[in-house]
C-alpha cells in the first residue's frame, strides 16, 4: 500500500577498488583492458584522461580514455569503468542514469584529492605496516561508505558543480582543498 513495505530503492550501487598509489592503479587498468578488449575507461576530469592514456601509450597500447560529460551514449555489451570518483555523488548518479546504468565501477588511488581530505597518507602508512604491497587493491563496503560520506560532506559544503581540469581544481575551486572531512 502506497509503497511504505516496497523495497526502497538505494540509488547507484558503486563498486570502488582502491589502490595505494596511481601507478598501482594503472597498471591495473593495463592488466583489465588486456584482459577485456571491451571495457571502457571513464575520467571525470581531463587530468585524469590524459595521464592514463600517456601511461598506456607507454605500455603500447593506443587506447582511448574518455571524458563522462563528453559521452552520451555506450553500446550496452561494453563495460564501463570509471578512473576516478567526481567529487559529488549527484554527478555520478546523472551520469549513470544517462547511460542507462544502476551500477559502475570505480578504480582510485589513495594519491587522488578527495582522499587527502580523510587521511590518505595515515591509511597509506598503516596499510604498508601491516604489509600490504602497493599493486594490491581494496574492496570492501566500509570503504565505499566512507567515499559516500565524503561526497555527501563535500556537497554540503559547495554550492555549484563547476567544470575544472582535475579532481583538485575541483575541489580547490569549491573551497574544500585544504578542509579535511
Amino acid at each position: 500500500m502506497f509503497g511504505l513495505f516496497g523495497k526502497k530503492n538505494k540509488g547507484l550501487n558503486v563498486i570502488d577498488k582502491i589502490w595505494m598509489t596511481e601507478k598501482a592503479k594503472f597498471n591495473a587498468c593495463l592488466d583489465m583492458k588486456k584482459s577485456n578488449p571491451d571495457i571502457v575507461f571513464v575520467a571525470w576530469f581531463e587530468e585524469m584522461r590524459s595521464k592514463l592514456q600517456a601511461f598506456f601509450l607507454e605500455n603500447n597500447l593506443e587506447e582511448q580514455i574518455y571524458l563522462a560529460d563528453r559521452m552520451s551514449t555506450v553500446q550496452e555489451s561494453k563495460d564501463l569503468i570509471f578512473v576516478e570518483h567526481h567529487p559529488l555523488a549527484a554527478e555520478e548518479q546523472r551520469k549513470a542514469t544517462e547511460l542507462g546504468r544502476d551500477q559502475i565501477t570505480v578504480l582510485s588511488s589513495m594519491s587522488e584529492p578527495i582522499f587527502q581530505l580523510f587521511g590518505a597518507d595515515r591509511i597509506i602508512e598503516m596499510m604498508q605496516k601491516m604489509g600490504m604491497a602497493e599493486n594490491e587493491m581494496i574492496e570492501h563496503s566500509l570503504v565505499s561508505d566512507s567515499i559516500k560520506r565524503a561526497q555527501q560532506n563535500i556537497a554540503s559544503k559547495s554550492l555549484i558543480n563547476t567544470s575544472a581540469r582535475s579532481q583538485g581544481d575541483w575541489l580547490s575551486s569549491a573551497g574544500i582543498q585544504n578542509q579535511s572531512l
